[in-house]
């Protein structure tokens, strides 16, 4: 069902990621001229907020113009997206997202953009390693093997939190209900940070969060971790097996990106300065070892190592989608 997309992806990822001119030059060597604004299609307080403000404060320094984070949460991330889209291709407005960012194509006939068409890579900041499955504390279930046993029955009614329809929360316990032949029931809040909270308020018993967010619920004590979801576990939280560990078989997924993306057009060298000023920021040693203690792995590189990534998360996401048996809206 989604396989067309995915032939499309590399060449036009990769092709809009060179645009050349005089004028581009030109417009390189004194940008930024006035302050940059970064939209972020999420609440405040989740993980890509807390991520992003931070990169807002270091470009902020680096480049001389101060760099604003703008919250516009709503509608699993297309509010903010289209916004940019439609934006002045001149490096003033960027969008920092995530994997919603590839996935929304799987999921709506129609958006107001082309996901592929409208925007250029920047830079890919960081990724993690799988998600974590949490659960509220009174939870009746202290591993993966009780909640599957907990969740079976279709009249079980065990609910989970997520950003958002089509959100890659929502896609990985999706995945998770049709390879553990779960009933987990989805209730959606506007951002990762709101269905955290839920679920740390008990309104809703589970959630499959970044780590950036859920290591340090869990070393509070204010949640509790059944698993992960990568091939791998998580370094910060060494006694917390993966969903395949614990015995569900063929499941496996690995952590989500985060990342920054200008409109289509906006001269290269623009993408260049930003994407050169993005990785100076993100290989000292001091930002590495910070993003590190929140789970996020710094990746760094080129717009072009961003493009492939994104190919592969496509592929990825459209084979969940499948499997999960998701249909487009």
């Amino acid at each position: 069902m989604f396989r067309h997309l995915l032939g499309r992806l590399p060449a036009i990822l990769l092709a809009t990621c060179t645009v050349t001119g005089v004028s581009a030059q030109a417009q390189a060597q004194t940008y930024p001229d006035r302050p940059i604004k970064v939209l972020l299609p999420f609440s405040p307080g989740g993980n890509p907020d807390t991520v992003a403000r931070i990169l807002a404060q270091e470009l902020t320094k680096k480049l001389g113009q101060t760099v604003v984070i703008d919250n516009r949460a709503g509608a699993n991330g297309i509010i903010a997206t289209e916004a940019v889209a439609n934006a002045s291709a001149d490096g003033y407005t960027l969008l920092y997202t995530t994997g919603s960012h590839v996935i929304n194509p799987l999921l709506y006939k129609k958006l107001p953009y082309d996901t592929a068409k409208d925007f250029l890579p920047v830079s890919l900041v960081g990724v993690t390693r799988g998600q974590v499955l949490v659960a509220n504390p009174r939870l009746a279930a202290a591993n993966v093997k009780e909640l599957v046993a907990l969740a079976r029955p279709a009249q079980s009614n065990i609910t989970y939190g997520s950003a958002g329809v089509g959100n890659t929360m929502h896609m990985v316990a999706e995945y998770f209900n049709s390879k553990a032949g779960t009933h987990l029931v989805h209730i959606p809040y506007k951002g990762a940070a709101p269905a955290m909270n839920a679920v740390i308020a008990g309104e809703v018993q589970l959630a499959f969060l970044n780590p950036v967010s859920a290591i340090e619920q869990v070393k509070l004590g204010k949640l509790k971790a059944l698993a992960v979801t990568g091939s791998t576990r998580i370094p910060q939280l060494p006694d917390v097996p993966t969903v395949k560990e614990a015995g569900v078989a063929g499941f496996e997924v690995e952590g989500g990106w985060q990342g920054f993306f200008a409109p289509a057009g906006t001269p290269s060298d623009v993408v260049g300065k930003l994407n050169r000023t993005l990785d100076d920021i993100l290989k000292a040693p001091e930002m590495t070892q910070r993003f590190a203690s929140m789970g996020l792995d710094v990746a760094g590189g080129t717009p072009q190592d961003m493009a492939v990534h994104l190919q592969k998360e496509t592929a990825i996401y459209a084979q969940i989608a499948e499997a999960a048996k998701i249909q487009k809206e």
